[in-house]
Order: C-alpha cells, then sequence, then structure tokens
C-alpha cells in the first residue's frame, strides 16, 4: 500500500530531526541523454529488439514531452510500448545491457553534476534520483554517483522474464510522488527544507511539494508553472548558483558553502 503524502510529512512541516531531501530528475536534468531508448538501441544490437520499435517510441515520447494536456496519455502509452517491447526477454540480460549502455552515454552527463551532488550533500540533503527512465538504467547511475536512494520506471517481470505490463510508470506525472512516498515509508520528511530539480511537466508534483523548487531548462509547460508560481529557473550554467541561491533563502542566519 503506497503512502500517503501527510503520513511522511507536509510542506509546512518544519523538524530539526527531520530528514531533509534532494529529489532529481535523469533524463534532460542531468544528461541530455533520453536513457530508456539508449538501452533500447543496445538490446537492439544485441538482437533483443527491432530498430522500428525503438525509433517508435522515439517519437512518442519527444512527442510527449511537448503535448501538454495530452502529455499523461503519451506517456502512459510510451510505457506500455516499451513493455511489449521487453516481452520474452530475460531480466539478466537488461540488466546487463543497462551496463553497456552507460559505459557508452556516461560522457554525455552534464559536467555541474558532481558538484551539484557534492553541493547538497554539503548542505545536509539526502540525495534521490527520480526518473521516467527504466530502473536498471537509473540504477547504474546511482551507483556510479554514489546514490543510495533512487526509483526509475519499473516493467512487471515473472519468473525473472519480462511479462509485457508496466508495474510503475514513474514518467507519467503524479506517479513520481508515489514512488517518494514509497522510498520513504516510515520516515518523516521536512519537504519544506527539500529540494527538487526536474525539467519537464512530469516532475511538476515534486517540485510543487518541496521548499526549494528548481525548474532546469524546463519544457513550455513546467516554465508557464514556474513563472506562475515564481519557482526558479535554472540552466546548465546557473544551476549551482541557483540552487545554492535556493538553500540560503530557506536557511536564513545559517553560512552555507560556495
Amino acid at each position: 500500500m503506497v503512502q500517503t503524502p501527510a503520513a511522511v510529512g507536509s510542506p509546512q512541516s518544519h523538524d530539526d530531526a527531520a530528514m531533509r531531501v534532494a529529489v532529481l530528475d535523469v533524463d534532460g536534468t542531468l544528461t541530455p541523454s533520453m536513457l530508456g531508448l539508449d538501452l533500447l538501441q543496445t538490446m537492439c544490437e544485441d538482437g533483443f529488439c527491432q530498430a522500428a520499435d525503438v525509433e517508435a517510441l522515439r517519437i512518442l515520447v519527444q512527442t510527449g514531452r511537448s503535448a501538454g494536456s495530452d502529455m499523461a496519455a503519451l506517456v502512459v502509452e510510451a510505457n506500455v510500448g516499451y513493455a511489449d517491447v521487453l516481452a520474452g526477454v530475460p531480466t539478466r540480460v537488461v540488466i546487463d545491457a543497462a551496463e553497456r549502455t552507460w559505459t557508452r552515454v556516461e560522457r554525455d552527463l552534464y559536467p555541474f553534476v558532481p558538484l551539484l551532488l557534492a553541493t547538497l550533500r554539503l548542505h545536509g540533503l539526502h540525495v534521490v534520483l527520480l526518473s521516467g527512465s527504466p530502473h536498471e538504467m537509473i540504477r547504474v547511475l546511482a551507483g556510479r554517483l554514489g546514490v543510495a536512494t533512487y526509483q526509475g520506471a519499473e516493467m512487471h517481470a515473472r519468473a525473472d522474464v519480462y511479462d509485457g505490463r508496466v508495474r510503475l510508470p514513474t514518467g507519467v506525472p503524479g506517479v513520481k510522488r508515489q514512488a517518494l512516498n514509497r522510498l520513504f515509508r516510515g520516515q518523516v520528511i521536512d519537504f519544506q527544507r527539500s529540494y527538487a530539480l526536474g525539467d519537464s511537466a512530469a516532475d511538476a508534483d515534486i517540485l510543487s511539494l518541496v521548499g526549494i523548487p528548481v525548474a532546469f531548462e524546463p519544457d513550455p509547460v513546467l516554465r508557464d508553472l514556474a513563472e506562475h508560481r515564481a519557482w526558479r529557473i535554472a540552466d546548465r550554467e546557473n544551476v549551482l548558483q541557483q540552487t545554492i541561491a535556493g538553500i540560503t533563502q530557506q536557511e536564513p542566519g545559517r553560512e552555507l558553502v560556495r
């Protein structure tokens, strides 16, 4: 059973003993890559899927990111298509392909990422990767970055073979908050002094939850929302400065590392 937001804390709570989190999106935020499609490319090279399937999903994902109110339906469709492609593939094949895929695309990680993570940790924030990309890819990235808490989209498997069903579609708007609640079930989170970074409408529910929201090179829907709610808007050149400014605003009187 997924825990309700109130059970893990609310944006209004303020408890020095409570955990403060920094929730980071991945695709378009920490890297320009679409890691799920990169993974499928590797699997196609291994003979486990067709290039035409990958291209169809690429078009669907790109359409979904700019679809406004239709985004949720398109992302759901993309997840269903992804599950269909993986149907019948052993989980070990995807896990192995994810390792090799990250080796191929890790150079695309934005240069600011290591310093951003170090900054967040220095200021007492527990880093979380929360992405609509496949969980297998996010697991590899989290390991490389030393992040212990992470969640990506999960496809359902039976007897260690994917069965064509979607288990957790974290790219669908609203699902990331459910996933966050599940990750921190039973723990108290001080959301008012927590941080989030994301680039699309799928991140809006998490950005709305925290006291330090930063929209990173946002899509048009998220940009409109960020401007309306006076959230910080950052790009790859100033995201560190915007992050430090946001933390400083929430911690008046406390000197922070710059």
